[in-house]
């Protein structure tokens, strides 16, 4: 996974950091809410797997206690923000590095999987860490809908070629739709699942973690011949005018409990 489909050049890296705490603000209230709903309590022992800026992971470390423990985990930890002695922060290729079986109370990933190549053998390492009677959680995208929807030419065209992957072959954007049948497969007990989705507005956290990555993604979709620089720089104008409002994508998150032997 060490690889450039996962890295962040340099001159990326403070528009990366500002969509992921666009991410964290927009969705950390809802996983948050799930969580509790599950039962999250102190003495849990919890695995946050590609944690970017580790704002789950910190509420996660308060919310079990000193007698719990959560290991936070992520590719690329220079976005992870300081946390409480009892989460312990470490860089992690969830594809390829060891991952402990039977070892947690709860297994939690947002935005993820559709990213990786090796999703379905992923989610399966991430239920065999859970203990008898542990929960996983998994939030992701379900973006075919999102791609279509009717919006003024030529970020039409640039956001289309984002939500479908287009510049990226390995990317599954509509794995959120599959996640239900992955926990049958995987034999979950008590599936629960939700989505929603919200109006998308320049300046507001629920539309800037899409307009921040349309600004990494615009040179790639220029140097595919999708769209000129100069009609890049016309579609980051667009999303930016007053009154711009588009849909969001359906955001999708699926939970389970692992049956007790």
């Amino acid at each position: 996974m060490a690889d450039d489909r996962y890295g962040v050049p340099d001159e990326e890296v403070e528009i990366e950091r500002s969509r992921l705490e666009m991410l964290a603000e927009a969705r950390d209230p809802r996983t948050r809410r799930i969580l509790d709903s599950i039962g999250l309590s102190l003495g849990w022992r919890c695995w946050e797997m590609g944690a970017g800026g580790g704002t789950v992971s910190a509420w996660l470390g308060k919310r079990v206690g000193p007698d719990g423990a959560v290991w936070s985990t992520d590719i690329d930890l220079q976005f992870h923000r300081p946390v409480l002695p009892n989460v312990v922060v470490e860089q992690h290729d969830v594809t390829s590095d060891p991952v402990p079986e039977s070892a947690f109370d709860l297994v939690h990933t947002r935005a993820v999987l559709q990213h990786l190549p090796e999703r379905d053998q992923v989610i399966e390492k991430l239920w065999n860490a859970l203990v008898p009677g542990g929960w996983l959680l998994v939030e992701d995208g379900a973006f075919a809908s999102f791609a279509e929807q009717t919006l003024p030419e030529p970020y039409a065209t640039v956001h289309r070629a984002m939500a479908t992957g287009a510049t990226a072959e390995w990317r599954d954007p509509n794995f959120g739709v599959r996640l239900s049948g992955r926990f049958r497969d995987l034999g979950a007990a008590d599936i629960d699942m939700t989505g929603n989705v919200w109006a998308m507005r320049s300046g507001e956290p629920g539309g800037e973690w899409w307009f921040l990555a349309m600004e990494r993604a615009i040179p790639r979709i220029v140097q595919a011949g999708l769209v000129t620089a100069e009609e890049g720089q016309t579609a980051l104008a667009q999303v930016r005018a007053p009154g711009f409002v588009m849909m969001s994508s359906l955001s999708i998150a699926v939970w389970g409990r692992k049956p007790a032997k």
